[in-house]
């Protein structure tokens, strides 16, 4: 990937989250994604559009993704359906979910 090509994938997230009126500046959006050029798109957009990151590892169990959300108030969290590690497919999607981050009305999650 060129620099000019992550600045226009950045600025296609953020202007996204800028649009969505579910958001204020200055709120907390989670990313839940291992690190990959999307996640640092996300993370880079993210802050661009001024919100929080807050950081979760791919590898985290429902209770730890839900307290982390809980704890940092994220109104929005980033993931994907699975991830895959040594040839075997692992939930991500359905771990958030499960963690029932949007008990608010104010809780976007976003499967890349």
């Amino acid at each position: 990937m060129t620099l000019k090509e992550l600045r226009e994938q950045v600025m296609l997230v953020a202007n996204a989250l800028d649009q969505d009126a579910t958001f204020s500046k200055g709120d907390a959006i989670a990313i839940d994604m291992p690190m990959t050029v999307s996640a640092v798109v996300i993370y880079l957009a993210i802050i661009l559009a001024g919100y929080v990151v807050v950081s979760i590892a791919d590898s985290f169990a429902v209770n730890e993704i839900a307290t982390r959300v809980r704890v940092s108030k994220a109104k929005g969290i980033f993931t994907q359906d699975f991830i895959i590690r040594g040839g075997r497919k692992f939930p991500l999607y359905s771990r958030v979910v499960d963690a029932a981050p949007c008990k608010t009305k104010f809780c976007v999650i976003f499967s890349c």
